[in-house]
């Protein structure tokens, strides 16, 4: 993992520690105290959090994609390798 994706995943944990936080907090005097009026309050830090999450897994994908491109640009070691190559033909025939 890279030090982006770290960060990112420490900042959801962060807000969706702040948003169970604010919760608890309670609401401003003139609004009801149900359910929803407490989670719609203090959605925005939810979101946030969502939305590191999204990020992360973005650019856990992008970099996937790049560490995948390098891999089939490299030549293998066992094609630079000849006497390697030579006696598994030899013993490939031999079976």
């Amino acid at each position: 993992m890279s030090k982006k994706e770290i960060l990112l995943l420490f900042a959801a944990i962060g807000f969706l520690i702040i948003w169970i936080l604010d919760l608890r907090a309670g609401l401003p005097a003139g609004l009801e105290p149900t359910f929803w009026n407490k989670i719609f309050y203090h959605y925005s830090w939810l979101m946030f959090a969502a939305g590191c999450l999204f990020y992360f897994q973005y650019s856990k994908q992008i970099r996937l994609k790049k560490e995948e491109e390098l891999e089939k640009g490299k030549p293998s070691e066992e094609a630079k390798d000849d006497k390697k190559a030579q006696r598994k033909a030899l013993t490939k025939g031999k079976k």
